[in-house]
């Protein structure tokens, strides 16, 4: 099966998180997909954005609120860390990297990919279950999946040298009670890992290429897959997408 490896991809964060789900729609091997983000928050399919971030402050310094197709908590986006996001096909296997039908499996696999490349870069992590890998210092990624039959999505978000109290800031859940279909974020400590993002994502390549066999070389989307996001970007662009009831959300 196909294995590829694409670094950034798209510009901005609504075009990034069309580019996510294109790339979950179209693949049927392995991506490996490293890539920044524009200063934004990013909130999880199932959470009501007036209770997750100041909605006051990202409207009036220009900050993109962003609903992402996984679920989990909003993360906050920008200068000093890196998105990472692993595709895999339903008929993929390579070492421990494979389709797997458990949210919790899917948060074991990639964890172990990316504890083991912040390793190689000096700094030891761990995973937290379910969802957060951790430092001495405290969290320094958390992450987020989605299951089809077709194949699986996990990514995170990993603080390498980022603004912490801004960070913070923006992602200090209200502490409002909702239903308990709302997810809710849970705010705790936040560390940087002080890696440098190149050498994360040789790190990350190195990771991947040695559990499948083979080095997987920089590509570009495909034509299809661009064409996918950009008939995604509407929805991403979407006001009520991202700051309404995602429950009363429907795509034209």
């Amino acid at each position: 099966m196909e294995s590829r490896l694409i670094l950034d991809g798209a510009e901005g964060a609504p075009a990034n998180l069309a580019l996510e789900e294109a790339l979950l729609r179209g693949n049927g091997g392995l991506v490996l997909r490293l890539w920044g983000n524009e200063r934004s928050v990013i909130i999880g399919r199932a959470q009501l954005a007036r209770f997750e971030t100041d909605m006051e402050r990202c409207a009036r310094e220009g900050i993109p609120i962003v609903r992402r197709m996984t679920a989990g908590g909003a993360i906050y986006n920008g200068r000093g860390n890196i998105n990472w996001s692993l595709f895999v096909g339903r008929e993929f296997k390579g070492g421990r990297i494979r389709y797997t039908w458990g949210v919790r499996e899917i948060f074991r696999m990639a964890a172990d990919v990316v504890v083991e490349a912040a390793a190689a870069c000096g700094v030891r992590t761990w995973l937290d279950e379910p969802n957060r890998i951790l430092s001495a210092e405290g969290k320094v990624s958390g992450m987020a999946a989605y299951l089809s039959r077709g194949g699986l999505l996990c990514h995170g978000t990993l603080l390498l040298d980022a603004d912490l109290e801004e960070a913070a800031a923006l992602t200090q859940p209200s502490g409002v009670e909702l239903e308990r279909r709302y997810t809710r974020s849970r705010a705790m400590r936040v560390a940087n890992t002080g890696i440098g993002p190149d050498a994360f994502i040789a790190s990350m390549r190195s990771v991947v290429g040695e559990e499948i066999g083979e080095q997987i070389e920089p590509e570009q989307p495909t034509d299809s897959e661009r064409r996918t996001a950009e008939s995604l970007l509407p929805k991403y662009n979407d006001p009520i997408w991202n700051l309404g009831d995602p429950f009363e959300w429907r795509s034209t």
